[in-house]
């Protein structure tokens, strides 16, 4: 299935809905970093946000940055993105492995850590 963005508004555009499907993105960067489970599922996550908001920006030569700095064995995250969908990123340490979290699912906030997330548009 190819990557795809869904766009809605609502209430004469005062409202903005985003949905995305991002696997292929997220399995070209797995493969190109080489990352761990649950680094994939962080930067996945991250690559999708990015998509999302670089969406929204105005012109072709903008670009919108996010990065993630957290206290966790990740130590940090890059996504950049622009308007037309063309999203890049990468994890600071990319191989990082943890055990499941209680319910059995990836420990990505345990990976990521407490930290800052800050958006710089360009």
């Amino acid at each position: 299935m190819k990557d795809y963005m869904v766009r809605a508004t609502a209430a004469n555009a005062q409202i903005r809905a985003f949905a995305c499907t991002t696997r292929e993105t997220v399995e070209t960067a797995r493969a190109s970093h080489n990352t761990s489970p649950v680094v994939t599922a962080a930067l996945g996550r991250l690559l999708s946000a990015g998509a999302m908001m670089g969406s929204m920006l105005k012109g072709d030569d903008e670009l919108i940055t996010l990065q993630i700095k957290g206290d966790g064995p990740i130590g940090g995250l890059t996504v950049t993105a622009d308007m037309n969908g063309h999203v890049k990123g990468y994890a600071n340490v990319p191989d990082v492995i943890l055990s499941a979290n209680a319910q059995g699912k990836l420990d990505v906030g345990g990976a990521v850590g407490a930290g800052v997330l800050s958006v710089i548009r360009d």
